[in-house]
């Protein structure tokens, strides 16, 4: 199996062609919305589209745009 690393850790993940620079499951749990708040990424269906909430609350988070360790980032469906 080929591997690619996480940008922001650096621990290998499986290689993903279509997103060469996805985040490992422990970085991208640490996503939060640029006031702090924690957020969390979805899917919409099997077939893919995106959903992004605050973690805290549940309610829709309006956009694709998160920091990982306070490092700018961008959540899409994967």
């Amino acid at each position: 199996m080929s591997m690619q690393r996480c940008p922001i850790c650096g621990s290998t993940v499986p290689a993903n062609p279509r997103y060469p620079r996805c985040l490992c499951v422990d970085c991208a749990s640490r996503a939060t919305a640029p006031d702090g708040r924690p957020l969390r990424f979805h899917n919409i269906a099997a077939s893919g589209g995106f959903q992004a909430f605050y973690a805290d609350t549940g309610a829709p988070y309006p956009g694709h745009d998160c920091r990982v360790d306070g490092i700018a980032c961008r959540a899409d469906e994967a």
